[in-house]
């Protein structure tokens, strides 16, 4: 075939030029690569395929079919080849020679969900990674759970977060718990890449901060070329997902009566007397979920030259919560450049400011939060006064006298603002070619405020005020919480003799965390208009503190050593020497090794060309990493409480102080052992690639409480290294590209990813066992050597005693050794209907020795599902998420049952309540008083937490070029995306999905969304 010339351009999907692409003619060695512009111009033969190639995007195939001037071809962003090149930590590798556990994951994947939180765009898409939404309170306010490799500690679980070289501060509340809301102040779309640390080889260069994974955030960097600026837009409304079946008025007057006749108690009220005449009454969830509206604005611009590029950028974020009260608003500016000055010497800069409010309502950290307080509100309470304001229940005209949720919501005036300036310098000299000197220095700025009016509430004649309603106060806290950096790195990399790939690096890092606040309150307001501190009255109500905490410093020392023998045979080894001022003298420098290897095997000569794997790499990998956050603050010295009192002279008590805490001197940061085994291969042209790792995490120094000789005059247990556990599993991920589409044909990819681990308490040491998280039914978390973290604890529920007979031949047996006969196997108003639990220590009585474990929250395995498929001008992808095997504790049905025993509503589960022998042998009697404890914690309130999630679907039309020329665009591409849009699971509560604890406690629930969004690239 005869030569025809060909030329064009290349973008990306935003319009963007890329410059650098390989063209080569399909079945030759003739090629080209595209200029600054993205432009090229070849000679190819008509009938020929030209093959289109650039690192981080999709392959594409192009048939010339004549001579042509205008071949435009836009690449696709790949993740899988994205992922070629991965940051590691201190500097980046080529995916081929990584001998450790990293994921990444791609700036498409990340903006394709519409999350206030990159994380949890991540969700499903990393193996090894367990991401849990702790909520779905706007902004993510409630914080996303991120457990990289299972869990190492009963403490601080978080993986640290590293944005553009500059490792962040936990994010913690007042007491030390994690919040899990580091990345809530970064707009997804200045995500370049995110890179996930998973092993001990790959995050033992962070040392004493890496026990628990190390997430490295890339922002967007300007490219030579051809300005570019980019517009996205998405708008959309939220609805609640799912909606609990709760009674009617009438069918809450029924069970009311029917549970105080039981008892014995006349009926209530008058007017539920007769439920049919009730009707439906309030209905409660009406009234405090409501379609909410969400919607961002991302303008950013692009470029440069050789010498100098930049990328601007600019974000709006605003999403009102599906319930009453909550909202989230978010601003931030990036600038991010780099300029070289001469040939030798490079600087840049990244600077972040975020500004963010938002207004939250109490879920999920009481018993007496918005969502609770919905579900215990009877449908017979009407929710509004005459006037307007909320009504408050009382017990005269509603037997019940809670605060209606509607106030609990809404009535308090409060706002929280953030602050915040994160800015990362570097300078880096490179005298000789492969050696480079560079300087990092960084600052980040948080500045919070926090201010809260609770007006007094009007009061109406016949109608109750709710006595904390009576005064109006106010309260106010302001917090600034500086972090600065300082890091030096020299690094030498070289090819010696073609085949010895060598790469050092040695570094210094130092990093002072700083943190203080000041709150003030005041009380009995005269008016509500002035709602500000400083317009408060003086009296003796108010109250004022503030606290400047001791600096907390990190200083380290590292290095890493990478060597490669002809492409096949890859090393690495990493020390970091680290010191943290949480620890006494002596105690406060610890060594963090890391060592790995890999061999290419598909780069031999036996397997290399080889037309079924394409690629095959081992690798193995050993190091050993801290957690320093489990110490808390002066864990190590003594403890005095001078809130202790004696009584001198005449008996009068005086105020005094002893200790209560001894000193352990010997306290250390927790340290994980971890070993790392896995297998990269690919087949058929790498059009089926797999990854599978196995893993073991060994934790030998846990911290647990050991309680003080009864000599020693204290009763405080003294935090000590004495607890070991581990951590098993694997992570497996697999990607097939089904169609590889040219000339626009059909492309589709599918990556499905899993994860499994197993977790496990092995010595408390001289610690003994120690409650976590309860209830106002009791204890529900427990943990005891040989269960897993978080595991719950309880008595096990054995259905319901169904007749007289059986309750009698239970009792008997527990006075088989009693000459009294006066014992019970439960209670002594046990009867015909209750819960029959289970005696354990065969005693013949039920009592707290019967509690054991009854559920861990861990999942046996978790997985995530993409498909992305494109045609022509169409695109589709949908993403399936999933968790197998957790239990959840499902507290709200400790609420919504209470409704047999007292004056709350329930759902209607409890209409097939017991009500004679083989009626029910799931749901109790209806009985004022629960005179048999069902309530307790048991298994009778333990659910299966599995489910499967239809996450995200989007459908996206890019405009004809034809078209978008008339508005001199690059690109303009619509779309329509749908999040949680089907969940199919057993859980009985609002969302199976109730963070990492695995505890629903009135959690808020995610949303559905819908929205429709536009990109346009100039």
């Amino acid at each position: 075939m005869a030569d025809v010339p060909v030329s064009g351009r290349v973008t990306g999907e935003n319009g963007d030029p890329l410059p650098g692409v390989t063209i080569i003619v399909k079945g030759t060695t003739q090629g080209i690569t595209t200029n600054a512009d993205g432009g090229f111009a070849l000679n190819a033969p008509e009938g020929s395929t030209l093959i289109f190639s650039y690192v981080g995007f999709s392959r594409k195939e192009v048939t010339i079919s004549g001579a042509t001037t205008s071949l435009n071809v836009s690449l696709i962003e790949d993740t899988r080849a994205l992922s070629e090149v991965v940051v590691v930590g201190y500097g980046t590798q080529e995916r081929g020679s990584v001998t450790g556990a990293i994921s990444s994951v791609g700036s498409a994947d990340i903006v394709r969900q519409p999350v206030p939180d990159a994380t949890q765009a991540i969700q499903g898409k990393v193996s090894g990674v367990t991401i849990t939404s702790n909520g779905g309170a706007p902004g993510g306010a409630a914080g996303t759970s991120v457990r990289v490799r299972g869990i190492t500690s009963a403490g601080f679980n978080s993986p640290l977060y590293v944005v553009d070289g500059f490792p962040l501060p936990a994010a913690t509340d007042g007491n030390g718990n994690a919040t899990n809301t580091e990345l809530t102040n970064i707009s997804p779309n200045d995500i370049e890449t995110i890179d996930v640390l998973k092993d001990a080889s790959a995050t033992a260069i962070y040392g004493v901060r890496a026990a628990n994974g190390v997430i490295i955030i890339t922002t967007k960097r300007g490219k030579a070329g051809r300005t570019s600026i980019n517009f996205d837009a998405y708008r959309g409304v939220q609805t609640v997902a799912r909606r609990l079946d709760l009674l009617n008025a009438e069918e809450y007057a029924t069970i009311n009566n029917e549970a105080r006749i039981a008892a014995g108690q006349p009926i209530a009220l008058e007017k539920l007397r007769n439920p049919s005449a009730l009707g439906e009454g309030t209905d409660w969830q009406d009234l405090l979920f409501r379609r909410a509206k969400i919607q961002n604005y991302s303008l950013s611009a692009t470029g440069g030259s050789e010498k100098a590029q930049y990328a601007l950028s600019g974000t709006y974020y605003q999403q009102d919560g599906i319930l009453l009260g909550s909202q989230f608003e978010r601003f931030t500016l990036r600038a991010n450049g780099d300029v070289r000055l001469g040939r030798i010497f490079k600087v840049g800069n990244s600077i972040a400011l975020t500004h963010l409010s938002d207004r939250q309502v109490p879920t999920n950290n009481g018993e007496y939060g918005t969502v609770q307080q919905l579900l215990r509100m009877p449908p017979t309470v009407q929710p509004y006064r005459p006037d307007g304001f909320y009504y408050q229940p009382n017990n005269d005209a509603d037997n019940f006298t809670e605060e209606n949720p509607l106030a609990t919501a809404q009535r308090v005036d409060q706002k929280y603002t953030r602050n915040r300036a994160l800015t990362t310098f570097y300078a880096e000299l490179e005298p000789l070619k492969g050696l480079r000197f560079r300087t990092n220095v960084g600052a980040d700025f948080i500045f919070d405020n926090n201010n809260a009016f609770a007006p007094k509430a009007p009061e109406l004649e016949g109608y109750t005020t709710r006595p904390t309603y009576l005064i109006a106060n106010a309260s106010a806290s302001s917090s600034y919480a500086p972090t600065y950096l300082i890091e030096n790195t020299a690094s030498y990399d070289h090819l010696f003799d073609e085949k010895h790939q060598v790469t050092l690096l040695l570094g210094q890092s130092a990093q002072q965390f700083n943190f203080s606040n000041v709150v003030a309150s005041r009380s009995n307001y005269t008016r509500n208009d002035l709602r500000t501190i400083n317009s408060g009255p003086i009296n003796t109500l108010l109250a004022n503190g503030g606290t400047i905490d001791t600096p907390r410093r990190l200083a380290s020392y590292f290095s890493r050593v990478n060597y490669e023998f002809a492409g096949k045979y890859i090393f690495q080894a990493t020390a970091r020497y680290d010191g943290s001022s949480r620890f006494q003298s002596g105690e406060k420098f610890g060594f963090f090794p890391g060592v790995s290897a890999g061999w290419r095997i598909s780069e031999e000569d036996f397997l290399k060309g080889n037309s079924v794997v394409s690629n095959l790499k081992v690798r193995a990998g050993y190091g050993q990493v801290g957690n320093e956050l489990n110490a808390g603050r002066y864990a190590y010295l003594y403890s005095v409480n001078f809130g202790i009192t004696y009584p001198l002279g005449d008996g009068t008590l005086q105020p005094g102080g002893a200790p209560t805490r001894l000193a352990n001197p010997n306290l250390r940061w927790e340290k994980n052992e971890q070993t790392n085994i896995g297998i990269d291969a690919g087949f058929l042209e790498n059009r089926f690639e797999a990854s599978l790792d196995l893993y073991s995490r060994n934790s030998p120094n846990l911290i647990a409480g050991v309680p003080p000789s009864l000599v020693s005059g204290t009763y405080e247990s003294v935090a000590t290294n004495a607890a070991s556990a581990y951590n098993r599993g694997l992570d497996f991920s697999i990607t097939s590209h089904n169609f590889t589409g040219a000339n626009q044909s059909l492309d589709w990819s599918t990556t499905l990813n899993l994860s499994a681990y197993k977790t496990r308490l092995v010595s408390l040491g001289a610690g003994i066992p120690y409650n976590g998280q309860g209830s106002l039914s009791g204890t529900i978390v427990r943990y005891d050597e040989g269960y897993a973290f978080g595991s719950f604890y309880g008595l096990i529920a054995d259905g319901l005693i169904q007749t007289q007979e059986e309750l009698t031949t239970l009792n008997t047996g527990a006075n088989v050794n009693n000459p009294k006969n006066d014992l019970y196997y439960q209670r002594q108003a046990t009867a015909p209907g209750d819960i029959k639990f289970r005696d354990l220590n065969g005693d013949g009585t039920i009592t707290d020795a019967d509690r054991t474990f009854i559920g861990n929250p861990n999942p046996n395995f978790t997985f995530g599902i993409t498909n992305t498929l494109s045609y022509k001008n169409f695109d589709l992808s949908f993403f399936i998420q999933g968790v197998q095997g957790n239990d959840v504790y499902n507290l709200n049905r400790y609420i919504t049952e209470n409704a047999l025993y007292g004056t709350t509503n329930g759902t209607t589960r409890i209409l097939n309540r017991w009500t004679g022998p083989g009626t029910s042998n799931d749901v109790p009697r209806a009985i004022v008083g629960d005179p048999n404890g069902n309530l307790r914690v048991s298994t009778h309130y333990i659910e299966d937490g599995s489910y499967v999630r239809l996450k995200n679907l989007t459908f996206g039309y890019t405009l004809p070029r034809t078209l978008m020329s008339r508005i001199s665009a690059n690109q303009v591409r619509v779309y329509f995306t749908a999040q949680n849009l089907l969940t199919l699971t057993k859980y009985t509560g609002y969302d199976p999905e109730v963070s990492a604890s695995g505890v629903d406690q009135g959690i808020y629930p995610q949303a559905r969304v819908f929205m429709g969004g536009i990109n346009i690239g100039f």
